[in-house]
């Protein structure tokens, strides 16, 4: 459930950016896969920062669901439907490489947020 809820968030960034230049979509990448992993990490139970970098997989995966929707679409007489690898290669592949990056970063925030206070911690915030 985590991995879904953060791909979700994650795969927003690249869709809202399909015909956008790379410019936008990397700003768009940073700021979706780091919420897409934080919200894979609050959700997740344990290992929130393993969830989180699937989070950023899934996040791919439901842009790609989405390019193959768009190109059925297109068959039939729609309109076009958008690349899933826009730009040249060594392009997606930083965005590819920054998003994963961000999911973890933002899965980590999230564990470091939800960390349990120790024994010691608790008595002086009482």
């Amino acid at each position: 459930m985590a991995v879904g809820w953060g791909g979700l968030a994650a795969s927003i960034g690249l869709l809202v950016t399909t015909n956008a230049g790379e410019g936008a979509r990397l700003i768009a990448v940073v700021v979706s896969f780091f919420v897409g992993g934080f919200l894979a990490g609050v959700r997740a139970t344990d290992l929130r920062t393993v969830h989180a970098a699937l989070a950023a997989v899934m996040g791919y995966v439901f842009n790609a669901i989405f390019v193959i929707f768009a190109e059925v679409a297109d068959l039939l007489g729609g309109p076009d439907s958008p690349g899933f690898m826009p730009g040249a290669n060594g392009t997606w592949g930083l965005t590819a490489l920054v998003g994963l990056a961000l999911a973890v970063i933002g899965g980590t925030v999230a564990a470091n947020w939800l960390r349990p206070q120790g024994r010691d911690q608790r008595r002086r915030a009482a």
